[in-house]
């Protein structure tokens, strides 16, 4: 009789086996032994054209960790993602609708059939339709849930519980309908007068819908009553929500002057007024609600750059608009374009701190996920060798440059100095992360003391927002903690779906005396429970908090709106 291996002979071996029948360019190459409980910032870039998905632990833009073998078709248009089983929804440039789970690099093809329109809260479900139909496809499902409805569907909202709604004309009326799968049978609807289309679905809790060209009618989601309108006064040309969807920004012009209007949810008003340029054409929403982005320039696009916690234009940068780019990391860098590049610039002053190299030719998509991650028992599941890419990205050093002008927008029509590459670092990179220390992947070159005049992106002088007031002085001095005076510097360490697992990590927490709290928000849709520190007055503050608390952490500034 065969004596049973033990458990932890076991789980070797199926580690070996797999080892054995798969490729290094579809598993996650090792991190360091003292993992971070929340999920790592993983930047996915597809090219363009076509191509293998490659992914990045950002910071380290430099050093590819995952690719798959499966080359994924051209012009992909991401619709979301799992964090739970690493699971990617896309479209291409067809209709079609895929899935690529990380890990394993599985690429599959949702629906047989091309969608008129797709959408995806979380990466698992995917809504779309064709034929004047609509289908519903999970993972689980083998073939996808149907419902027709009367009049033409234009667009599609999921909801928090597993239904949808659909937003449909009949002219001359606008039919809204709320399925719940696997029911095919409405379980509510309303008619609203006119053409409306959804605006936002603001917190899950309520809709918004366009009520003309100058105004928006709220509506309740529970039981699609109407609870009042809004006139904007202004032409309705773009709008988003922050990600908690307590505020609502609605894009408006009026005769020359465009302007976004804040709307409260919860007051149903216009809250604030935030002047813009005149061609201001679309918004796109920081993930963690710190900026707002503003389109405007047209051909020559330009951005600015709209502090939400304060509802003031902080400055204006020049980059194309893509769907794709530019974005906000988590950090609060902001990806842009110039060229064939990506350029990354820093959170406080958007001076450019990295330049990725032929990024321009790659979608790029910012995804939370832990699975590229080593645990106990996966070393011989290791990459053979951590690979570098082959576009390297060029770090900016600014600290040799005068003193940054007090608007801090930039240009990028100017070519960028020459600097070196980081490939030579990573082995130095890689013994710190083994020897469980935090380093900053990006380095930063020395630059010749002419650099200032060939600096790749120049003060703004065309658009310059009012500048702020200055504030009170307080009457008696501001209450401070043992890391510092409260301030707009949080520290998060994990973001979790669960709330029990959130608090008790919370509850674990402490740093110098303070102890971590659970701050409720959302992403898609779908709650998240973020485990925090703070506010902070300065980052070095926030920064401190995060070493006592002896975790790996993340620090943001702007709140947790």
């Amino acid at each position: 009789m065969r004596t049973p291996l033990p458990a932890r002979s076991l789980t070797l071996a199926i580690a070996l086996a797999l080892a054995a029948c798969s490729s290094a360019d579809d598993r996650g190459a090792p991190v360091s032994g003292a993992a971070a409980l929340g999920p790592d910032v993983i930047v996915l870039r597809v090219p363009a054209t076509g191509g293998p998905a490659r992914a990045y632990r950002y910071p380290a833009l430099d050093t590819l960790i995952w690719s798959t073998r499966a080359a994924l078709p051209a012009q992909i248009e991401a619709l979301g993602f799992s964090i739970d089983g690493g699971t990617w929804a896309l479209r291409d440039s067809a209709g079609i609708a895929w899935r690529l789970t990380l890990g394993s690099g599985l690429l599959e093809r949702a629906f047989q059939r091309p969608l008129g329109s797709a959408v995806s809260v979380d990466g698992s479900t995917i809504y779309g339709t064709s034929e004047n139909a609509v289908l519903r496809l999970t993972t689980t499902e083998r073939a996808p849930w149907t419902t027709r409805t009367a009049g033409q569907q234009s667009q599609l909202q999921p909801l928090r519980d597993g239904g949808v709604l659909l937003i449909g004309q009949r002219t001359p009326e606008t039919v809204l309908t709320r399925f719940r799968p696997p029911a095919t049978t409405a379980v509510d609807s309303a008619v609203l007068p006119g053409a409306s289309r959804l605006i936002s679905a603001a917190g899950g809790d309520r809709y918004y819908l366009s009520d003309g060209p100058r105004g928006l009618v709220s509506v309740r989601a529970r039981d699609l009553e109407t609870l009042g309108r809004i006139a904007l006064g202004d032409s309705l040309i773009a709008t988003t929500s922050s990600p908690s969807g307590d505020r609502v920004y609605v894009l408006g012009r009026d005769g020359d002057v465009a302007r976004v209007q804040v709307i409260n949810k919860y007051a149903n008003e216009i809250v604030a007024k935030i002047v813009v340029p005149a061609d201001a054409s679309a918004l796109r929403m920081d993930p963690l609600g710190r900026y707002l982005l503003v389109r405007h320039g047209g051909d020559a696009d330009s951005v600015v750059v709209i502090g939400i916690a304060t509802d003031a234009v902080l400055g204006r940068i020049v980059s194309p608009w893509r769907a794709d780019l530019p974005l906000v990391f988590p950090d609060g860098r902001l990806a842009t374009l110039r060229g064939d590049d990506v350029v990354i610039l820093s959170a406080d002053t958007f001076q450019a701190a990295v330049i990725v190299t032929g990024g321009a030719g790659d979608i790029w998509t910012v995804v939370q996920w832990n699975g590229f991650r080593r645990r106990s028992g996966d070393s011989p599941l290791r990459a053979t060798a951590t690979r570098v890419d082959t576009m390297p990205q060029r770090a900016v050093d600014t600290t040799a440059r005068s003193a940054p002008p007090a608007t801090p927008p930039l240009d990028s029509s100017l070519t960028p100095p020459p600097v070196d590459t980081v490939r030579s670092r990573m082995a130095r990179l890689d013994s710190a992360r083994r020897s469980g220390a935090r380093v900053d992947s990006i380095r930063r070159s020395p630059l010749r003391a002419d650099s200032a005049r060939r600096a790749p992106l120049r003060p703004d002088t065309q658009f310059r927002p009012r500048p702020a007031p200055a504030p009170a002085a307080p009457s008696a001095p501001p209450a401070t903690s043992a890391l510092g005076e409260r301030g707009s510097f949080v520290v998060q360490f994990a973001a979790m779906k669960a709330e029990q697992p959130a608090r008790r990590l919370a509850s674990s927490i402490k740093a110098n005396g303070e102890k971590a709290r659970v701050v409720v928000t959302s992403s898609n849709g779908i709650a998240l429970y973020r485990v925090m520190l703070g506010p902070f007055r300065s980052r070095a503050d926030a920064e401190a908090a995060g070493r006592a608390a002896g975790r790996d952490y993340w620090v943001f500034e702007g709140g947790t709106n």
